[in-house]
């Protein structure tokens, strides 16, 4: 017999953090969309005009305390706050599905 190892999520606060886990886990983004190829774009416009302006490469610490420079730690706070967006609008998401579902089992 064949022993499954548990699946282990980041702390979650609540079911809608677990669904989201989840999903995302089970669901990656792919880069050869058509969205994903814009937001590529997108992104590597924002990389280009950042690396541009005066005092970019100034080594600035990352998470760990390595130097990396400001541009990159920007990039990575930029992404930091797109990926809470994108979560919070998949939860919002699942919450009005949830409302509409409800409200049409009541009628």
């Amino acid at each position: 017999m064949k022993k499954t190892e548990p699946e282990y999520y980041p702390p979650v606060e609540n079911l809608l953090d677990l669904i989201y886990e989840h999903y995302t886990e089970n669901n990656p983004v792919e880069k050869n969309t058509v969205a994903g190829k814009a937001a590529k774009a997108k992104e590597k416009e924002l990389e280009e005009w950042l690396r541009g302006l005066e005092g970019m490469d100034k080594l600035v610490d990352d998470y760990v305390g390595d130097k990396i420079p400001l541009w990159e730690k920007i990039m990575d706070r930029q992404g930091t706050v797109c990926c809470t967006w994108e979560k919070t609008a998949f939860e919002e998401g699942l919450k009005v599905g949830i409302r509409l579902m409800m409200e049409v089992y009541s009628l």
